[in-house]
């Protein structure tokens, strides 16, 4: 019961509403609305752009696009120049530089045995090489077939 009483309260309260704003004169008629809109849609709406030097609207749009564009290739220049101009030696790279030729210098100080020298015998880099393997000793190749004795080639 109670539920019949909050609807017809609702309706009532709708149709308040409904006079009330028909009153008012705010809401326009649905057939004046469409009518409307398809007259705006019937007419095409052409509007011409200034787009010259002389635009002031497009002008500081324009400078700004063009100083843009030359910023951008500006940094992606630095930055390919960063990339490719060749960097120092690293710090291992460095050090290694420094201890071979510390090493390698006897006028720095670096010590070498007085005997060093007698290890330092004919032929010594042969020990220190890797022979070829695969190869044919004698430089012939492996795979040829010995030459018959009648000269013929099969």
């Amino acid at each position: 019961m109670s539920q019949e009483r909050d609807d017809e309260r609702l309706r009532e309260e709708f149709r308040r509403l409904r006079s009330d704003t028909g009153e008012s004169g705010r809401i326009p008629e649905f057939a004046a609305m469409i009518a409307k809109a398809r007259a705006d849609a019937d007419t095409p709406r052409i509007d011409v752009i200034d787009g010259g030097a002389r635009s002031r609207e497009r002008t500081p749009r324009r400078r700004t696009l063009l100083v843009g564009g030359w910023a951008t290739a500006a940094v992606a220049a630095a930055v390919a120049g960063l990339l490719l101009i060749g960097r120092g030696p690293d710090a291992d790279e460095e050090f290694d530089r420094i201890v071979a030729s510390y090493a390698a210098e006897a006028s720095t100080g670096a010590w070498r045995s007085p005997t060093a020298a007698l290890l330092d015998v004919p032929g010594i880099g042969l020990t220190r090489s890797m022979p070829s393997v695969g190869g044919s000793a004698r430089g012939l190749d492996p795979t040829a077939r010995p030459p018959r004795p009648d000269g013929r080639d099969s």
